[in-house]
């Protein structure tokens, strides 16, 4: 015996196509059928049903009472399975958060590390945007973010993982081919590498800014190479075509391993740092809290 005593599902899918859509072509164009077995589905419902459910007028249809109730029953029932299958279908799948991070930040700190949050958190679905724009948070652009700044966005919270410290790199060899490069008026005599495009990502340090917490005055003598992308400019030191500058938390471990060199050890600290950033909402999200929990604990190593 038949708990409930329905109509052809179908027949009440298609239903509230053309009910929606007040439209029988388009609501065939939408279900991918022929607006004829639309028709036909129509006809048998309301013959099952022993109503009208739509008045037909010269190109024009409309809903009678009786269809207005039936579009309501089945416009809830609807919802309501829909909202169960998404629920059902989240829950099997592996919880996904989006982290937004610089190009260099990405490449170079954050890639080396993701083997020990999928150690940590091995069920968590990371997806990495790596990006030189800015990223909205509060607009959904990204789960969590590595910002730079003071630390104070609205609707932000915020971690700070270190702060700014920049200062000259350039191969040995390099080095070793102008050993006349001791003190910070000496750079200006040097095929200098620039990062053009990184204000947002990077503050305003640049060479300018360098030389003049140095000191120094006056105007390089030699034409520099100016690149977009940090990593070019870093292959570029490490390629001996002239000196960079680096910051601490991406070079320090490549001046540990020997790949650059620092020719003239005068680092500069800005008052700006960089931090860990993700949106009210998403604070109580669990793999969310996880990631933030993991990365403090990679700074504080």
């Amino acid at each position: 015996m038949k708990k409930y005593s329905l109509p052809a599902l179908s027949q009440l899918h298609t239903f509230e196509a053309v009910a929606r859509r007040m439209s029988f072509t388009t609501a065939a164009d939408e279900l991918c059928l022929t607006q004829s077995a639309v028709s036909r589905q129509i006809k048998s419902l309301e013959t099952n049903l022993g109503q009208p459910l739509f008045r037909r007028r010269h190109r024009a249809i409309e809903l009678t009472r009786e269809g207005r109730l039936l579009l309501d029953a089945v416009t809830r029932g609807l919802d309501e399975i829909s909202q169960c299958i998404s629920s059902l279908r989240s829950a099997s799948e592996a919880p996904q958060i989006t982290v937004a991070a610089s190009v260099a930040f990405s490449y170079y700190w954050l890639m080396p590390r993701l083997e020990r949050f999928a150690e940590r958190c091995p069920e968590v679905d990371l997806r990495v945007l790596a990006t030189d724009q800015k990223v909205d948070l509060g607009q959904g652009d990204a789960d969590v973010a590595v910002l730079y700044g003071d630390g104070g966005w609205d609707g932000i919270e915020t971690r700070r993982l270190f702060g700014e410290r920049v200062y000259p790199v350039c191969s040995p060899g390099y080095l070793r081919a102008h050993p006349e490069m001791q003190s910070p008026g000496d750079v200006l005599d040097q095929t200098l590498l620039h990062l053009d495009g990184g204000g947002t990502i990077w503050g305003a340090v640049d060479w300018r800014v360098w030389l003049a917490r140095q000191g120094v005055t006056g105007q390089p003598l030699r034409r520099g190479i100016r690149l977009n992308s940090y990593p070019m400019v870093l292959q570029g030191a490490e390629a001996g075509r002239g000196v960079a500058l680096g910051w601490s938390y991406i070079t320090d471990a490549m001046l540990a391993t020997g790949r650059l060199i620092c020719p003239v050890d005068r680092p500069i600290e800005t008052t700006n740092s960089y931090y860990i950033g993700a949106s009210l909402k998403r604070l109580s999200d669990p793999a969310v809290a996880g990631f933030l929990e993991w990365i403090m604990d990679e700074c504080a190593d």
